[in-house]
């Protein structure tokens, strides 16, 4: 559905109808990602209990409008839009640089939890990616790839369709893997960039540089004491083998919360476990929902 703001034309991409006396479950995507995340993830056993919703942030998927280049702005255009939505009983849900722009959404607008997934805080995003990120997508993912995925899926996910500008991030040529981008030929191993092609096709958003707006929002990115001393309900999932957003027990973020209740670990796992386990991780969500 498409949701008309002050200065955006919001895109919000439902996975069952609308039912405003249930709980509603807010997908907030990764960086240069949208709201084709929310496939990736095995929800079918409560998505008769609980609305599914994801957001595609400015310059992402389908929403128009000005870009923003902060965390704190795309809180506020997930106020407004929320707003609109007048919808109750949030459960905020972010990965990586969306779970920035969760938990701060968390001490600005009312909900029932907040779900941070492979977060760090501050979040220091090298120069190295953000340089490939400025010019060179391929690059970009190429290095999230190299440095986030700890082990491949046990079976082959299978996607249909392209991306928003209709095409995948990789797609099949005449027996030839090939880039929208047209930077290189994929020689070395084809078979793994078609097992890779799911997760990749999510980096083929709107606006080339978005995710390098996105991964400095990351680096400049702090809370006030007062923001975090806010932080209650919120549930965090690290992934023992990420080496991204590695877990520390003595983030000051964690300040507020109990550290056998509201941290959960995938094992074996990487950056993005809804790619790598999505059993793992299905187990760990689920059992967070429910309770």
């Amino acid at each position: 559905m498409f949701i008309q703001l002050k200065s955006h034309k919001a895109h919000v991409f439902t996975k069952n109808d609308i039912d405003p006396s249930k709980s509603t479950i807010v997908m907030i995507p990764g960086a240069g990602m949208d709201h084709r995340t929310l496939s990736m993830f095995k929800l079918d056993k409560i998505k008769d209990d609980f609305n599914i919703v994801a957001i595609d942030l400015p310059g992402h998927g389908y929403t128009t409008g000005p870009l923003f280049n902060d965390v704190a702005s795309h809180t506020n255009f997930c106020v407004d839009l929320l707003d609109e939505l007048n919808l109750k009983n949030l459960i905020f849900t972010g990965h990586s640089w969306g779970g920035l722009i969760a938990l701060d959404l968390s001490t600005k607008y009312q909900n029932e939890m907040t779900i941070c997934m492979n977060i760090a805080y501050p979040f220091l995003v090298g120069d190295i990616l953000l340089d490939y990120a400025k010019g060179n997508l391929d690059q970009s993912v190429e290095f999230l790839m190299k440095y986030g995925i700890y082990k491949m899926p046990e079976t082959e996910i299978k996607t249909t369709g392209f991306g928003v500008k209709g095409s995948g991030f990789y797609g099949r040529s005449k027996g030839e893997i090939k880039s929208p981008y047209g930077t290189k030929t994929v020689e070395a191993d084809p078979e793994r960039e078609i097992k890779l092609y799911p997760l990749k096709r999510l980096f083929n958003q709107t606006e080339k540089e978005i995710s390098s707006i996105d991964l400095n929002s990351c680096n400049n990115f702090r809370m006030e004491d007062e923001q975090i001393n806010k932080l209650k309900n919120v549930k965090y999932i690290f992934c023992d083998k990420d080496k991204l957003a590695r877990y520390n027990p003595e983030n000051e973020i964690l300040k507020n919360a109990d550290l056998d209740k509201d941290i959960f670990m995938l094992n074996e796992t990487g950056h993005f476990p809804y790619f790598e386990d999505p059993d793992q991780l299905e187990e760990i969500f689920l059992s967070i929902i429910k309770n």
